[in-house]
């Protein structure tokens, strides 16, 4: 079994001098460095493994439900898609099934509705159980802003929380509603359309991302940049790739590694890492070579040594980390609240 190692890196190569050992925690106060980075509300349970079933352990890495199921999601909106042989339900924090596993495959909550499919078409289940969409479509994704993306035959459009077409399929692709603005693809390339489907950005861009902190990641011509929810240039269009703005950091990439930014452009961490995710809690899972770890918000700095095969994000203050085919969860130390099981 791996272990984490305490490393206090203050390593010019890979991060700039903004983020040295002695720089001061975060007041709160700069937009670019927003902190503190606290942890979120612990969640109703998080799911473990032991001996192939699955139940759900809490924040201290208590057993909290017996384990039980083929397999189990964490928890959206108090409830956790869990397996029951080849068919997919949902159950409650007390690990009680609230709803009986009659699903092909069945998606997480949000805005009181999640998506699931029957055979080969999706809808959308209440948290009572019941149908708010019936399956008619062939893809649908989570509901963000009282909008849901979905798909018929090879057109986008969006369902709000009624079932109600709210924007008629007829995208190639589509974002997720995010500060009241969404991402599709015309003919012509991609613009930003409001709830009501009218155009607020007209673009067009060769792609384009979420808005998060009032900016969103485009493609111009072969370099990404940022505009801000106006359409205007916020950030130049200077790197190969982009992601969206979470807590004040997005990632980007440059001479096909990643790093991040801060919304005035400035790098937190520079371009040196092989892969990057988001960043939750103040902390982003990154991969060095063939192992993940994470750096923090607040300097730049890695919690450990690179040790696990996979890393998820931070909920409520723990991780989802992997060891092989093993399921841990560490804290924003490193330290294991719950060591690997299978």
């Amino acid at each position: 079994m791996y272990r984490l190692l305490a490393l206090a890196l203050c390593v010019g190569l890979l991060f700039p001098a903004m983020a040295g050992c002695d720089s001061a925690a975060p007041s709160g106060d700069d937009p670019n460095n927003p902190g503190p980075f606290l942890p979120g509300a612990a969640m109703p349970g998080y799911p473990v493994s032991i001996d192939s079933l699955w139940g759900f352990a809490d924040a201290e890495g208590r057993l909290v439900v017996e384990p039980q199921f083929d397999y189990a999601d964490g928890f959206y909106e108090n409830l956790a898609a869990i397996q029951q042989g080849l068919l997919w339900g949902y159950a409650d924090s007390s690990g009680s099934v609230v709803i009986s596993a009659q699903f092909d495959i069945a998606g997480r909550f949000e805005d009181g509705l999640a998506p699931v499919r029957s055979g080969a078409l999706w809808g959308y289940v209440s948290a009572d159980g019941s149908m708010a969409v019936q399956p008619t479509y062939d893809t649908a994704r989570q509901f963000s802003e009282d909008r849901a993306a979905v798909k018929s035959g090879f057109s986008w459009g969006f369902v709000d929380a009624s079932g109600a077409e709210a924007i008629p399929t007829q995208y190639a692709t589509v974002g997720n509603f995010s500060e009241g603005l969404a991402a599709v693809e015309t003919p012509e390339g991609w613009i930003y359309i409001g709830p009501g489907g009218g155009t607020q950005i007209a673009g067009p861009f060769a792609n384009a991302g979420e808005f998060a902190g009032g900016l969103a990641p485009v493609l111009i011509g072969e370099a990404w940049g940022y505009i801000d929810t106006s359409g205007n240039i916020a950030l130049n269009p200077i790197y190969e790739d982009a992601g969206s703005f979470h807590e004040g950091a997005a990632r980007v990439r440059m001479d096909e590694r990643w790093g991040y930014i801060t919304t005035s452009g400035d790098y937190i961490v520079i371009p040196k890492i092989a892969t990057a995710g988001d960043f939750a809690e103040g902390r982003a899972p990154v991969r060095f070579n063939d192992r993940w770890t994470y750096v923090k918000r607040s300097d730049g700095l890695v919690i450990g040594s690179p040790a696990y095969d996979s890393a998820g994000e931070f909920r409520g203050g723990i991780a989802q980390v992997a060891v092989g085919e093993h399921i841990g969860y560490i804290n924003t130390s490193g330290d294991y609240v719950w060591f690997p099981t299978l």
